[in-house]
């Protein structure tokens, strides 16, 4: 599909070339998750201030329909080679699409786009700002690769590094020993959560929303809901598409109560739907679908991991279980299921919270003045 088809399908907007500072952002995928997103909110904000061309190295372009109308974006895939290490082939590749799209600002997000940093090494380097957002099943903060460890220390060590969590600064500070290291949280566009219509009103759901990747532990969460689920009434739904769709759809069987709908563009309605929202994962730094089910007003079921704790309402933290612990994750699932007293309290705490805290003006104005801040250094 061309760029111009991709524009006419979800109607982002087009300006005149030169229009906008030109934002290249490179996405090891551009499937449904967190980072995308965000992406898609900043550049709502952004307007036609920034011009943004996304690439996704795995050729998914599904996080596509996030981004709305007054958005001025256009996506390609841009298939990658696999390999072990680090393929020269893909670095010369990626070095020529850095030159013929000459942005005014590069944007390369997780270790798998790490290719696109060192290709920026070569020829006429662009103005680079790189996401660290989290890490996959195989790595943790404190279980680091030794050789990303000093492979992040060098690649990065000439590049501004956005993280969104404590944890993640901490580790790009003190084990990367990166010196331009920026922690922006984010935001989330609050009355936008308060849009979401629920459809249904037949039994309480327990929900959550993200990628089904192995370190989001969803086989976590479809165990402790069928034990937890004491009444048999209850539903569980899972939104979002990645590996772990066809594993946990096995696990969750023949199951009536156990719902795996796909991605969805629609996230207000999604959290309308639910009664209670959970996070099963082993590893996590600030997850933004967190935010958004706050902001819709929902209590929170999670394990301790990165700032979750930090983040819910003080109300909500004796629900916010000790990793691993799945007995405990467990039990506070079924304490929420059983009492709509605390879900309705800790529901309105976590709303006040995110209305407080989280805010889309605050990441929006970061960012803008990071981005303006990086390229005028570079002159």
């Amino acid at each position: 599909m061309s760029s111009m088809q991709d524009r006419r399908d979800i109607g982002v907007r087009e300006t005149p070339q030169g229009q906008g500072k030109l934002l290249l952002h490179v996405f090891p995928s551009f499937a449904f998750g967190g980072q995308q997103a965000r992406l898609a909110t900043l550049a709502s904000a952004f307007g036609d201030a920034f011009r943004h061309h996304v690439i996704s190295l795995d050729g998914d372009l599904s996080a596509r329909s996030l981004f709305v109308e007054n958005a001025v974006a256009d996506f390609a895939p841009f298939p990658m080679k696999k390999s072990q290490g680090f393929s020269l082939s893909n670095i010369m590749t990626l070095r020529r699409l850095i030159a013929e799209r000459a942005p005014d600002l590069l944007c390369t997000y997780n270790w798998g786009s790490i290719e696109a940093v060192i290709a920026n090494r070569f020829g006429r380097k662009a103005a680079h700002v790189h996401f660290e957002d989290g890490f996959g099943p195989d790595e943790r903060i404190d279980r680091q690769s030794p050789k990303r460890v000093r492979a992040r220390r060098l690649i990065l060590s000439h590049s501004d590094v956005v993280v969104p969590s404590r944890g993640l600064e901490r580790a790009a500070r003190e084990l990367w020993k990166l010196n331009a290291v920026h922690r922006i949280e984010n935001g989330v566009d609050f009355s936008k959560m308060q849009s979401g219509k629920r459809g249904h009103n037949d039994a309480l759901v327990v929900g959550s929303l993200g990628a089904l990747r192995p370190e989001k532990n969803y086989a976590r969460l479809i165990s402790a809901f069928m034990a937890a689920d004491r009444g048999g009434k209850a539903r569980l739904e899972i939104f979002g598409g990645g590996q772990e769709q066809d594993r946990l759809r096995r696990l969750a069987g023949d199951d009536a109560r156990i719902s795996l709908p796909g991605p969805t563009s629609a996230a207000a309605d999604a959290y309308a739907r639910f009664d209670i929202f959970a996070l099963s994962s082993d590893t996590e730094q600030a997850p933004l679908s967190l935010m958004e089910a706050m902001a819709a007003g929902l209590p929170v079921v999670a394990t301790n991991v990165g700032d979750i704790e930090a983040m819910v309402a003080e109300e909500n933290r004796a629900f916010i279980t000790p990793p691993g612990d799945d007995e405990a994750y467990t039990q506070a699932l079924a304490q929420l299921l059983q009492n709509p007293t605390a879900r309705a309290e800790i529901g309105g705490a976590n709303k006040r919270k995110a209305k407080d805290t989280f805010s889309l003006e605050r990441m929006a104005a970061a960012h803008r003045t990071l981005y303006l801040s990086v390229m005028e250094r570079h002159g």
